[in-house]
């Protein structure tokens, strides 16, 4: 667990956050497509989820100079988004109840995963 991604936004929880982000912020060029952006999608998830953790906090503690472009309309295509993110992805990895904390807390499980970095290199 690693509450950095967690924390209200700082200079610090800021520069964690940009340091997921390839160089070009995920946005790639297709040499077969000319004049067309396109967005990698693991990279605009983590926007998605970093834009509600700013929200929350903007809306927990008031307005934060750290905050920006999340307006409303911003944040519900981002709910809708992970939604359907997190529902194509479909993880059944299972994960232990843990009464003493709570319920599921999703930590010490096990999971196989994709090469982040490697995605963040290619990218870059």
């Amino acid at each position: 667990y690693n509450s950095t991604y967690s924390l209200p936004p700082s200079l610090q929880t800021d520069n964690a956050w940009a340091g997921l982000f390839p160089n070009t912020s995920g946005f790639i060029q297709n040499p077969r497509i000319p004049n067309e952006t396109l967005a990698i999608a693991a990279f605009h998830q983590l926007h998605c989820l970093n834009g509600l953790r700013l929200a929350y906090y903007n809306s927990s503690y008031g307005n934060n100079p750290h905050v920006h472009d999340h307006q409303p309309s911003h944040v519900r295509h981002c709910i809708d988004y992970l939604r359907q993110s997190i529902m194509c992805a479909a993880d059944a990895n299972v994960e232990p109840v843990q009464q003493s904390l709570g319920g599921v807390t999703g930590w010490n499980t096990e999971r196989n995963c994709r090469d982040y970095r490697g995605l963040v290199t290619w990218a870059n």
